[in-house]
């Protein structure tokens, strides 16, 4: 029997890219069941686009807008909430999708044990030319994790770090009773792979789905940062503040999964994650006399659950 599938677009000031965008949902072998587009209080011809396509469309289309902005977790969040389908993929205003990115999403969806699916992306420019690499090498997913992932171990994966692209992503509308409302400091994609990977499986596709397009309007983007430049950044950080915000949003993970029916280990896992926080938070303000404390972690095998491994070491003898 085959399900709904619903595209939720978020749009804020998208026409130079979305028209490409648009052409490329109305190719896909499989078509969508409906297009809900919410504009957050674009100040071009987004909207103006939108209806346009929305009289030619090969399947309804519904715009909304806010009245006034509220940024793009949240933008993501009410597009969700407008879904009718049984299915929900996300779409980014500037992307370009493979033909055949909603079909295999579909079919990857169609067991019943598995809540989300997502797929690589090719990283392109402004110009739809590529930049050499995948969103996966971005995120340096590697052969270990997609195994693991692949596997039913997905939520372990994600605690490590953020793999899953928003623009790759679809669900199960099932999974809004308790994903939704997304917090406010958390990235929509990030928080709806962990919701899903805590009650169930999240598959990833391995095929590069989508032209995930870099230029100097993407709110996060996926290009490759010199090491140089990511340890002049790292120096620029403010340790107290930065693992104030980063417990604040695993608590409210944790609090929200208390909610939810999860299988055992899950909770453990995301304790053991808040503990390994809370233990570098509490390294003291002299560099060196961190070294004590993040022996201790790396001893405990916590750097290489819960974090960046080497990275995240080097991290914390830099920062303030």
């Amino acid at each position: 029997m085959k399900t709904r599938i619903s595209i939720a677009l978020a749009t804020c000031n998208g026409s130079r890219h979305l028209a490409t965008l648009l052409d490329s949902l109305t190719a896909q072998t499989q078509l969508p069941d409906e297009l809900v587009a919410l504009d957050d209080a674009s100040t071009d011809d987004t909207v103006a686009i939108l209806e346009a396509f929305s009289t030619t469309a090969p399947f309804p289309v519904r715009i909304l807008s806010n009245p006034q902005r509220l940024g793009v977790s949240e933008n993501f969040s009410r597009a969700i909430a407008q879904c009718r389908g049984d299915s929900i993929a996300l779409a980014d205003q500037d992307d370009v999708w493979r033909p055949d990115k909603l079909a295999r999403l579909a079919a990857a969806l169609m067991p019943s044990n598995v809540l989300a699916a997502f797929s690589d992306a090719d990283v392109v420019d402004a110009e739809l030319a590529p930049l050499g690499y995948t969103m996966w090498q971005r995120v340096r997913l590697t052969p270990d994790e997609l195994q693991r992932l692949e596997n039913s171990q997905g939520f372990g994966v994600l605690l490590k770090h953020h793999i899953v692209t928003g623009a790759t992503l679809a669900f199960r509308t099932a999974l809004r009773d308790s994903a939704l409302p997304i917090p406010p400091d958390w990235p929509h994609d990030a928080w709806l792979a962990l919701i899903a990977a805590a009650q169930g499986q999240l598959v990833p596709l391995r095929q590069a789905l989508v032209a995930y397009r870099q230029h100097d309007g993407n709110v996060v983007g996926g290009r490759r940062k010199p090491l140089r430049h990511q340890i002049r950044e790292a120096l620029k950080v403010d340790r107290g503040r930065w693992y104030g915000e980063e417990l604040a949003r695993w608590h409210a993970l944790a609090a929200r999964l208390e909610q939810c029916t999860t299988p055992g280990g899950i909770g453990t896992a995301l304790a053991g994650k808040i503990a390994h926080l809370e233990a570098r938070a509490q390294l003291p303000a002299p560099r060196w006399r961190r070294l004590p404390g993040i022996l201790n972690e790396l001893h405990r095998g916590r750097y290489a659950h819960y974090a960046r491994n080497w990275g995240s070491i080097a991290l914390d003898l830099l920062i303030k």
